[in-house]
Parts: structure tokens; C-alpha cells; sequence
């Protein structure tokens, strides 16, 4: 069995369904390039991954473990709910960072809160060193060591989402989701952003997903590449499948309007 497998999932908002029947499973590791138009569902499917929205249909299974049901999920407790969001990691296109608190304290925060709370339900610490030890670690990988002491209206778009990044990894997930990283971002400062997630890759081996309008990046950075329209996959494969070779029409006609864009 696959390490994370998605089955059927359905969501509607209203009489709207944003998401109509979409199914994939991943490898431990494994990253996965989810592209195609605006407004297809790619962010939702996101959103659901990681219960910031209840999917309606279907069923998240990860490492052989039901963890989303759609038959089950509006029953959960909020607290069953935080538990269940830790196996997903977030980093969303604009950093949703606080202004009020340095980088160092934005990293460290929801680290600080989830060992309180295991030191209170009797459980062992999530890492050896304090949080404030694992948010430096963590701002030094993202290449950060000297900005730790500033605030988000100090930096740059891409140190911002970079500061995000390190607190997406503080909670050890097991799935790191990134929603369109670069959009929010001057050119110039895409560059620095796709590096960090590129050495997380080689570096840590962590099971990405990425919704990104980059296409060069997801060719080379991904194991799998899906393409979604109409809140459905309509492709899926590996990098040189889905680029080189795509079987279906839409997928065809998207690669070649965002070369005819590119040019």
C-alpha cells in the first residue's frame, strides 16, 4: 500500500463542487507537482489535506491509517481534529505570518503551545531541544541564521515565506503542503524559494505536495505531476509523462497556452 493514498474526494461549497471525485497515492518521499488553470480545485484539495476545509466524500488513508472519512469527519472533536492536522504541514502562498512577532517567535510559537500540551496530556517532548533551540536550527536551514531577531515588515517577500517554511517543518509533519510559494513574489525572489524546497528534497527526503504555475521547477524537482481541471485529475505521472507525453487533450492545450504565455 501506497504511504498516502487519497480516495474519491468530494467537496462542494454550496450547490458548487469544487472537488469531483479526485484520487492519487504518493510513495514515501515522494513529490508531487500539482498544476494546471486557476480556479480548478487545487488549493481546496490543499485546504482539505489539511482540515482547513471538510471534504464531503472519500477517504485519506496515510502510512495505512483512515485519517480523514468523509462519512465521519463533521463528527470529530476539535481536539481530534488539531491531532489529525499535525500529519500535514502548510505553507500558504501568503505566509500568513504574525506582523506583531519576530521570525525567531513565529517559528517557534505553535511548537511552544504543542509542548505544553503534550507535557500536559503526559507525553513525550515532539523534539529533544527546546522550541526556541529547534525554531534557530530550523531558521539557519532556510538560510535565515542572521534575520531570526527581525519582523515580517522587515523582510522580503521570499525570506517571509521562507520564515514560513521553517515553521511549517517545526511541527515535524509527515507531508509538507506548499500552495502556489512563489505567487505572492517578485521574480527575482522566486529563485531563493524554490532552492530552500529544492534542498529539502535532497536533504531531508520529506513527501512534498506543490501547487505551483512554475512548470520548469515542477519538472525537475517532481517524482509525480498531476494536472487538474474541473476539480477532477485529468493527468497523472511522472514529470516526463505529463510534459513530454500527455494523453489527455486538456493537458495538452494548458502546456501549450503556458508556452505561447512563457514565449
Amino acid at each position: 500500500m501506497a504511504f498516502l493514498e487519497v480516495k474519491d474526494i468530494k467537496k462542494n461549497f454550496g450547490k458548487t463542487e469544487v472537488l469531483k471525485g479526485v484520487s492519487f497515492s504518493l510513495e514515501n518521499g515522494e513529490v508531487l507537482s500539482i498544476i494546471g488553470p486557476s480556479g480548478n480545485g487545487k488549493t481546496t484539495l490543499l485546504r482539505c489535506l489539511n482540515y482547513l476545509e471538510f471534504i464531503d466524500n472519500g477517504q485519506v488513508i496515510l502510512n495505512n491509517n483512515v485519517i480523514q472519512d468523509g462519512e465521519t469527519i463533521k463528527k470529530l472533536k476539535e481536539k481530534d481534529i488539531r491531532k489529525q492536522r499535525l500529519h500535514f504541514g502548510m505553507v500558504f502562498q501568503n505566509f500568513n505570518l504574525f506582523p506583531q512577532y519576530t521570525a525567531l517567535k513565529n517559528v517557534q510559537l505553535a511548537l511552544s503551545l504543542m509542548e505544553k500540551e503534550r507535557a500536559k496530556n503526559g507525553q513525550e517532548p515532539l523534539h529533544d531541544n527546546s522550541p526556541e533551540e529547534v525554531a534557530k536550527d530550523l531558521l539557519k536551514r532556510v538560510g535565515l541564521e542572521d534575520k531570526m531577531n527581525n519582523y515580517p515588515c522587515e523582510l522580503s517577500g521570499g525570506q517571509c515565506q521562507r520564515v514560513a517554511i521553517a515553521r511549517a517543518l517545526a511541527l515535524s509533519p509527515e507531508i509538507l503542503c506548499f500552495d502556489e510559494p512563489t505567487s505572492a513574489l517578485d521574480p527575482e525572489l522566486t529563485g531563493e524559494v524554490l532552492k530552500v524546497i529544492k534542498e529539502l528534497k535532497e536533504t531531508t527526503g520529506m513527501t512534498m505536495i506543490i501547487v505551483t504555475h512554475e512548470m520548469e521547477f515542477a519538472k525537475n524537482i517532481s517524482d509525480k505531476v498531476m494536472f487538474m481541471a474541473d476539480g477532477k485529475v485529468e493527468e497523472f505521472g511522472t514529470p516526463e509523462q505529463v510534459f513530454s507525453n500527455p494523453k489527455s487533450e486538456l493537458t495538452k492545450q494548458f502546456l501549450h497556452s503556458f508556452l505561447e504565455g512563457v514565449e
